[in-house]
């Protein structure tokens, strides 16, 4: 928990301007130059019924699924029986965890700040922490939408996998979704599939 809190903290710094963050054309397009290549299409083997997997098809969830989020930050759904939680210190995004408290789910939307942006300025933060080990960075989709990826892991063994996404109805905005967890918790990124824009949201559930 307090990993998050950490890095929640330390981003909005960044893109408020003061942390530091690299901010320049050039810098900012860093990540993708250096992205790996795109993410290999689903896996061909075929899914249990009901089941969901990333866009990588790497990680797969079969169990039942709850949906989360708010008109401010997204949508997204999550293992059924996750809960709601609120961090001391932290507001305005949504967040769920398992009974543990450990393996998380968080939801936020940057008005004015585009994904390239954000992505670029989480990347120097997490360049930066000495905790932090194996970092890596790709172009992807989420749920269909453009986004940047961060990979890495924690000296404990927690993983961070965080998505920056293109705001479709803006630009200049962007949506950040995280997850956080173990390695018996590695299926909740199957989870990523199902996210969707606020817009996106209400115009398939009305």
């Amino acid at each position: 928990m307090k990993r998050m809190k950490a890095l929640l903290c330390m981003l909005l710094l960044l893109l408020t301007g003061c942390g530091g963050g690299l901010g320049s054309t050039e810098s900012r397009s860093m990540l993708e130059q250096e992205a790996t290549a795109a993410i290999e299409t689903a896996a061909t083997e075929e899914l249990p019924e009901g089941a969901i997997t990333d866009v990588s098809g790497s990680f797969v969830y079969t169990g039942k699924l709850e949906q989360i989020g708010d008109d401010d930050n997204g949508y997204i759904q999550v293992p059924l029986g996750w809960m709601e939680f609120h961090e001391e210190g932290v507001e305005g995004m949504v967040q769920y965890s398992d009974a543990t408290g450990k393996n998380i789910v968080t939801l936020e939307h940057y008005e004015g700040i585009d994904y390239q942006s954000a992505a670029e300025n989480m990347r120097y933060y997490l360049s930066e922490n000495q905790k932090i080990e194996g970092l890596t960075g790709s172009t992807t989709t989420i749920g269909g939408y453009d986004a940047l990826q961060l990979y890495c892991h924690y000296a404990d063994g927690y993983f961070l996998v965080i998505w920056f996404a293109q705001d479709p109805a803006d630009a200049a905005s962007s949506y950040y979704i995280a997850m956080e967890f173990d390695n018996d918790h590695q299926y909740v990124v199957a989870c990523s599939s199902t996210f969707q824009s606020t817009e996106d949201y209400h115009a398939q559930n009305g």
